[in-house]
């Protein structure tokens, strides 16, 4: 899974259509947010991840799969590696320390992401599509934040990542708390936790 990168000034939202004609989207747009911050909710194993971004008025939560908040990580650091030295002084990238007050201006499951530099502005800009395909009302957002703010998210996003099961030393996959049946072992030795 990859994070696109884009040229934001060039690139606008995609466009659904169905067999009825073009589909009614919803777009959202943030040119400076106040509000940042990514998590998780649930136990691990069963856990769902989210990012959310707003503004002062409003704000959004974008659903995403543990593969898609790493790459958007991954994303975000690649991204801010290439760009040139900061012209302007940099501020340090704060996030939010949760839910903003209030129910969410939009709460959906994102699908494709793009990542790009506004030169003009020295802002990171975040594209998110619906990931959900029967959506009637397809959302769609573009934000931008400070490269601090951006640095700053992928740093919590691999916290959140990391908080989960851990792993086998055999194989790598993820193991619950009562352990796990190991390929590597052809399943004939259950490997438990460091807690057993």
């Amino acid at each position: 899974m990859r994070v696109h990168l884009l040229d934001p000034l060039s690139v606008d939202f995609g466009t659904r259509s169905s067999d009825n004609g073009a589909v009614a989207e919803e777009r959202i747009t943030f040119n400076q947010v106040t509000e940042l911050l990514a998590g998780s909710r649930g136990v691990p194993g069963k856990r769902t991840f989210f990012f959310l971004a707003g503004d002062h008025e409003r704000w959004a939560r974008v659903w995403l799969e543990k593969e898609q908040l790493r790459a958007l990580s991954d994303g975000i650091e690649e991204l801010l590696a290439g760009l040139p030295p900061a012209t302007r002084p940099t501020e340090p990238g704060h996030l939010s320390p949760g839910d903003p007050r209030g129910e969410p201006f939009a709460d959906f499951r994102g699908g494709r992401l793009g990542l790009g530099h506004d030169a003009d502005r020295d802002m990171v800009v975040l594209m998110v599509e619906d990931g959900d395909p029967e959506a009637a009302t397809p959302v769609n957002m573009r934000f931008s934040a400070t490269r601090a703010q951006m640095k700053a998210l992928a740093d919590r996003i691999v916290e959140v990542c990391s908080a989960g099961r851990p792993v086998c030393p055999l194989c790598g996959a993820p193991m619950d708390p009562a352990g796990h049946v190991c390929v590597r072992s052809n399943g004939h030795h259950p490997h438990q936790t460091a807690a057993q």
